[in-house]
């Protein structure tokens, strides 16, 4: 029982990890403001 919740422990700890690494690529590779196309030269 003990090595049980320690497996079910670690791997949820991964996949928070993950889903953390993940939010902050795609925020990364949004552009701040509008993004151009509004004539103010960005």
């Amino acid at each position: 029982m003990n090595e049980n919740w320690q497996s079910i422990a670690a791997i949820a700890v991964v996949l928070i990890t993950v889903v953390l690494f993940a939010v902050r690529a795609a925020k990364r590779r949004k552009k701040p403001g509008c993004g151009g196309g509004c004539g103010c030269a960005k």
